[in-house]
């Protein structure tokens, strides 16, 4: 469902001969979105080698666990693609290797981008042989597709039962394409889905009839194909759609739920996120929909049956269901046809993956029905992940159900991948609601009635568990302290990954709260602490109708979220705080927010103005905490006259670039008698002598004794590490 996959064909067949004579890349760059270009003649785009064996796809590190499978390898001739043999390790390992622990730090969080993700090697390995078999192929600029071959009459394809129809011979075909004879055609059986004998229809059953590069892809989708089959076309039929359409998820993910493709898109029907939300399908740390193949097969089935009944035929349908029906709405309307053959013919009229998308998949379903004459016939399927579906307690354990089933933990699984932490959802996300607390399963068949008998015992361990929401700006750290529990226990309870951040409004499975603690948002300190600092602007605010907050920011916090959370605006947060909202905020930095006081401080954690110490940026008061934090006190000094800021700094034991830093003057500046400047000394080597600046002050020599506060020497260019300079001498 990527938009766009083919725009620029010239640019990637330019670069297809120079990824030949390299290793090929686990991952692709794919060009953005773009007005369907016609692709280049043969006599401007450079022809693509033959297609190499698919290479087993390096593991990514995606944010969730949704990293594409290596497809089993084999050695036999034209069932599975051979191991590719290892690549030699690199020289220099530290040059081409990204440390991600030091990424991570320097990220403030996970170095990985949420929208990308692993390949399939077929898909990957489809699209570049599609350069070769329809680049060279196009018409010349401007001018249409071809359409010399006859087409099968045109009939009720799509049954009302969604049976396949009764064989209607096609006419004669005397055409052919690169030279062969094409009457082998008009031998197969159809598909209920409507067949046009179209050049691009053509030339994918020849590809994946005669063309090695064809024959290792569709080996692989179609002994994958064992595995959804008997689960997705039933349930096709169930809602009186052809069950052909069952090879639009071959076509999207060649049946491996757990490809991610590089815009976003997941599970067997690729589901950009967008799309996945309209049509029911959620997405958080306990479970993604979009990778389950029973809850993304309904909502792949709504999607395709409200875009047939928006564009009445299926080549249309699946069109849209490609390129997005706002687009190919757009294009029915720039072109005044509905017709997707004619629209696909026009300049500019549908993106260039979509003019290739529905052949493709007209193609699988001629193939798939017919799979002795293409030469399938004898690939052994996998095994059916079909089976029972049930419901279970919310927040039961895998491994408690794989017990009450049965069957090894495995299996349930691979019927059940889209749940991340071992666990069900503590709250129900697909199928009841959070007051009925279950969620359905899928089980090996025959299976489903022993574990809906054990449903009572399935339950979390541990009977006082509960179900708790994190409040916004809560951490793990707060939940165990709140809790009386450990960190490592609330991880350990929920499958919380390594690196991973709870956000507010994640359901977590907590001990109960002990009694009488507090049951607000509201961060109190702990009795005969210290009270919090909280730093805020010298400018003064009164709202008589709000109440005054103080918000800790945690990591992956950002201005939008926060002003969301506590009912206020952007802007108004930024005038509150000496923030930019483009700029990231960073852990541990406190914001003043005036909020209504509408707000619920049950879902937040806050601070109220009683429980923090306030402290105005620049005072005196904030100077004072600061350098005796770091073991220093601040003192007014006055230069004798004619030395220099260096000179000044070197008595007191301060580097050039420290004093230029606290005065904000160059380090040669020359110095008047008498004239004012800062230092920070130890607390325990400040003189006796020393005198603050007065409104008045008295010309003296430099106040401060530099014997009792010997100079710190430093190594020539070696920065202030102490307050992170980052500045040579």
């Amino acid at each position: 469902m990527q938009l766009g996959r083919y725009a620029m064909v010239a640019v990637i067949a330019a670069f297809s001969s120079v990824a030949a004579a390299a290793p090929s890349p686990s991952t692709s760059v794919k060009p953005a979105p773009s007005a369907a270009p016609k692709p280049p003649s043969s006599a401007s785009a450079p022809k693509p080698p033959p297609l190499p064996a698919p290479k087993a796809t390096p593991k990514a590190k995606p944010d969730a666990k949704a990293d594409a499978k290596d497809p089993k390898k084999g050695k036999e001739k034209e069932t599975e693609p051979e191991k590719a043999d290892k690549e030699p390790k690199p020289p220099n390992k530290a040059l081409t290797s990204p440390n991600t622990a030091m990424q991570k730090a320097i990220a403030g969080g996970s170095a990985s981008t949420e929208s990308s993700g692993a390949e399939s090697t077929e898909l990957k390995a489809l699209r570049e042989a599609e350069l070769d078999l329809f680049v060279g192929a196009a018409p010349p600029l401007g001018q249409p597709w071809p359409s010399e071959l006859p087409t099968p009459p045109k009939g009720p394809f799509a049954m009302a039962g969604g049976l396949p129809p009764s064989e209607a011979p096609s006419p004669p075909l005397a055409a052919s394409v690169g030279g062969g004879s094409l009457a082998w055609l008009s031998t197969l059986k159809m598909p209920d889905l409507p067949v046009r004998w179209d050049t691009r229809v053509v030339r994918y059953l020849e590809f994946f009839k005669d063309d090695p590069r064809g024959r290792r892809i569709m080996n692989i989708w179609y002994k994958r194909s064992g595995r959804y089959r008997e689960l997705i076309q039933p349930m096709l039929r169930a809602k009186s759609l052809p069950e052909d359409l069952a090879w639009v998820a071959m076509a999207e993910s060649g049946f491996d739920p757990a490809i991610k493709s590089p815009a976003g898109a997941l599970g067997l029907w690729q589901f950009m996120p967008e799309s996945a939300k309209i049509y029911g399908l959620s997405t958080d740390r306990w479970a993604d929909a979009r990778i389950s193949p029973v809850r993304a097969t309904e909502a792949a089935i709504n999607f395709l049956s409200d875009l047939k009944k928006r564009f009445g035929t299926w080549e249309l349908a699946l069109a849209a269901y490609n390129m997005g029906y706002g687009g190919a709405l757009a294009a029915v309307k720039k072109f005044n046809s509905n017709d997707y053959w004619e629209l696909s013919r026009f300049e500019n009229g549908l993106p260039w993956e979509t003019t290739l998308y529905v052949p493709k998949i007209i193609a699988l379903a001629v193939v798939m029905r017919n799979p002795d004459v293409f030469g399938y016939d004898n690939v052994q399927k996998d095994a059916s992940l079909d089976g029972d579906l049930v419901d279970v307690p919310a927040g039961a354990e895998l491994k408690s159900i794989a017990l009450a089933a049965g069957c090894p933990l495995a299996d349930l699984q691979s019927r059940n991948p889209e749940l991340r932490a071992g666990r069900t959802p503590p709250t129900s996300t697909a199928k009841g609601s959070i007051d009925d607390g279950t969620y359905a399963v899928l089980v090996p068949k025959g299976k489903g009635a022993a574990v809906k008998d054990a449903s009572g015992k399935l339950a979390p361990k541990g009977s006082t568990l509960e179900r708790y929401v994190v409040r916004f700006g809560e951490t793990l750290d707060m939940i165990a302290t709140a809790r009386k529990t450990t960190k490592q226990k609330l991880v350990e309870l929920n499958g919380i990954g390594k690196g991973e951040v709870v956000r507010g409004g994640t359901v977590l499975l907590v001990p109960p709260l002990p009694a009488g603690s507090a049951t607000t948002g509201t961060a109190i300190a702990a009795e005969g602490a210290p009270l919090p600092v909280a730093l805020v602007p010298g400018t003064t605010f009164a709202y008589p109708d709000r109440q005054r907050l103080f918000y800790r920011v945690i990591v992956g916090d950002t201005p939008r979220d926060i002003a969301e959370a506590f009912g206020v605006s952007v802007d108004e947060l930024r005038t509150w705080n000496a923030i930019e909202p483009t700029a990231r905020l960073q852990e541990g930095m406190t914001l003043q927010v005036f909020a209504p006081k509408s707000v619920d401080l049950g879902k937040v954690m806050a601070m109220k103005s009683g429980d923090v110490k306030i402290v105005a940026i620049g005072s005196d008061d904030f100077y004072a905490i600061e350098e005796a934090a770091q073991g220093r006190k601040r003192l007014t000094v006055y230069a004798k006259g004619g030395e220099t800021l260096e000179v000044l700094g070197k008595k007191h034991g301060i580097t050039p670039a420290k004093m230029e830093k606290i005065n904000r003057r160059p380090r040669t500046d020359v110095l008047a008698k008498g004239e004012a400047l800062i230092v920070y000394v130890k607390s325990d080597g400040a003189a006796a002598e020393t005198k603050t600046a007065t409104k008045d002050p008295k010309p003296t020599a430099t106040t401060t004794n530099t014997d009792d506060v010997p100079a710190q020497p430093q190594a020539q260019g070696e920065a202030d590490a102490t307050d992170g300079d980052g500045k040579a001498e």
